[in-house]
C-alpha cells in the first residue's frame, strides 16, 4: 500500500513541475502563425527583430523586440504598410508566455490597459 501512495505522490510532483516550468525558447529565431479574419499571418522571430506578413505577404508589421525574460518581453512597432493599422508607430507591447504546449505557444499581450491572449503555432520547414 505504501508503494502505491509513494507513486501517486511522485506522479503529483512531475505533474505540477511540468505545468510550473515552460520552455520559450522555442520563440527565437522561430517562425510561426496565427489566424485573423480567417487569414494565416505568418510570424517570424529574430533575436531582436520581429515581423509579420499578412495578406500572403503583401502587407507587413516590423517590431523590435527586447526580452525582459526567456518568456516576457517587449514589441515596440518600427514600420507597417498594414492598412487600417491600430497602432502608432513606437506603439510598446508588453506580451508574456502563458504557456508552451509542443508546438503552440499561448500568451498575453497588452497595450494602452487592455489586453488580449493569443496562440501562435510554429511553421514546420
Amino acid at each position: 500500500m505504501r508503494k502505491i501512495y509513494k507513486m501517486i505522490a511522485f506522479f503529483s510532483i512531475a505533474m505540477l513541475m511540468s505545468f510550473a516550468s515552460k520552455d520559450c525558447s522555442i520563440l527565437k529565431n522561430n517562425s510561426f502563425t496565427y489566424r485573423t479574419g480567417g487569414e494565416d499571418v505568418l510570424v517570424v522571430f529574430e533575436e531582436s527583430k520581429h515581423a509579420e506578413y499578412h495578406n500572403d505577404n503583401e502587407f507587413y508589421i516590423k517590431s523590435d523586440i527586447e526580452w525582459i525574460s526567456d518568456c516576457e518581453y517587449y514589441l515596440t512597432v518600427t514600420e507597417t504598410t498594414l492598412p487600417n493599422f491600430p497602432f502608432e508607430m513606437g506603439a510598446k507591447l508588453h506580451i508574456i508566455i502563458n504557456k508552451v504546449k509542443g508546438e503552440k505557444v499561448y500568451y498575453t499581450s497588452s497595450l494602452g490597459g487592455k489586453s488580449w491572449e493569443g496562440r501562435l503555432t510554429m511553421v514546420k520547414e
